[in-house]
C-alpha cells in the first residue's frame, strides 16, 4: 500500500491511484504520495514509483497529460530543496538536466526526501525494469516520428489561415512517412482542404461537416477528379471538386437555392468546401497547378 505525506488525506490518495493506474508500466507500483504545487507544467501531487518520480495532474481532460513531468530512478543524479521564504522546491538533478517538480509544504519535507533518496539508491527495480526499456524506446521512436512529422511540415506550403498543431495532427493521421501533402490551404473554421500527390482531402468541421461529430473527412483522388471550380459571392464562396460520384452541383452558383436541401446547399456537399475569397486568391497559383496534375492524371 502506498504511503501518504502529512499533508495527503487517503480519500484523496485513493483518487490519484486510479487515475494513475492506467500509465503505469507493466510491474510498476507506486510506494509514496505527495502534494505538491507547480503551474506549468500542472503538477498537483508527485508519485514514486519503484521506477520513477511522477508529477501528475489528476484534472486532465480524458486522461490526457496526467502525468505531466517524469524521472527515472537511473537518471537521477541528485535531489535538493531549494525555495524562497522556507517554502521547499523539489529539484532533480538528472543526466539531461534540472528539473523541477514544484513547491511543497514544509511538513513534506523529510517525507519526500526519505523516499527519493530511497529510489535513487534502490534504482529501477527488477519487476519494472523490461518495461521501462520498452517505454524508453517508444518514446524514442515516438519523438523520431515527431521530428519527420515536423521536418515534413516545414515543407508543405500553407494558404489562408496558420496551421494549429489539431489540424496537422489531423493531417497526420490520414498521411505516412513518405506521403505528405504538397500543399494545404486552411479555411479556418470551414475546415482544411490537403493535396497530396495522387490525392485531394478535404476535411470539414461544424456544421458543414453534415456529421453528427463534426468531422468528415472526403477523400478524393487525382484520377476521378473531372473539375475544380470556384464560386464565390463578395467575401466568401465554395471550391469545388467534381468527380463521377461527385458531378457538379446543378445549381451553377455559389448561393444555395434551398437551405433545405443538400443538393442545393453548397457548403454540405461533401467534395465542396467553403473558402474566403483572399484565401481562394493568395492560393489559386497552388489551385491552377492542382489543376494541372488532376489533367496530367486523367490522361495517363
Amino acid at each position: 500500500m502506498s504511503k501518504l505525506s502529512p499533508v495527503v488525506s487517503a480519500l484523496g490518495a485513493a483518487q490519484w491511484q486510479r487515475c494513475l493506474e492506467p500509465h503505469l508500466l507493466e510491474g510498476e507500483t507506486i510506494t509514496a504520495f505527495v502534494a505538491a504545487h507547480r503551474l506549468k507544467p500542472t503538477v498537483e501531487g508527485v508519485a514514486i514509483t519503484n521506477a520513477r518520480i511522477l508529477g501528475f495532474n489528476s484534472a486532465a481532460a480524458s486522461g490526457r497529460g496526467v502525468i505531466t513531468m517524469q524521472v527515472a530512478a537511473d537518471d537521477i543524479v541528485g535531489a535538493e530543496f531549494i525555495g524562497a521564504r522556507l517554502v521547499p522546491t523539489l529539484t532533480l538533478r538528472t543526466v539531461d538536466g534540472p528539473r523541477v517538480f514544484g513547491q511543497f509544504h514544509r511538513d513534506e519535507t523529510e517525507f519526500l526526501t526519505y523516499f527519493v533518496e530511497s529510489l535513487h539508491s534502490a534504482g529501477v527495480g527488477a519487476d519494472v525494469a523490461p518495461a521501462l526499456t520498452r517505454w524508453r524506446r517508444q518514446r524514442t521512436e515516438a519523438a523520431e516520428r515527431t521530428r519527420r512529422r515536423r521536418a515534413q511540415r516545414r515543407r508543405v506550403t500553407v494558404y489562408g489561415e496558420p496551421m494549429t498543431e489539431a489540424q496537422w495532427e489531423a493531417v497526420d493521421e490520414h498521411a505516412g512517412d513518405s506521403d505528405y501533402p504538397w500543399m494545404v490551404l486552411n479555411a479556418g473554421r470551414h475546415g482544411l482542404l490537403a493535396a497530396f500527390d495522387d490525392r485531394v482531402e478535404i476535411r470539414k468541421t461544424g456544421w458543414e461537416s453534415g456529421s453528427a461529430a463534426g468531422v468528415h473527412v472526403e477523400v478524393l483522388a487525382l484520377a476521378d477528379i473531372t473539375g475544380i471550380e470556384y464560386r464565390c459571392g463578395a467575401l466568401t464562396g465554395c471550391l469545388e471538386f467534381s468527380t463521377t460520384d461527385h458531378p457538379a452541383s446543378g445549381t451553377g452558383d455559389f448561393w444555395p437555392c434551398s437551405v433545405q436541401d443538400s443538393e442545393h446547399l453548397s457548403a454540405l456537399r461533401p467534395n465542396v468546401i467553403r473558402v474566403p475569397k483572399p484565401y481562394y486568391l493568395g492560393a489559386r497559383a497552388a489551385i491552377e497547378a492542382l489543376r494541372e496534375r488532376v489533367g496530367m492524371g486523367l490522361s495517363a
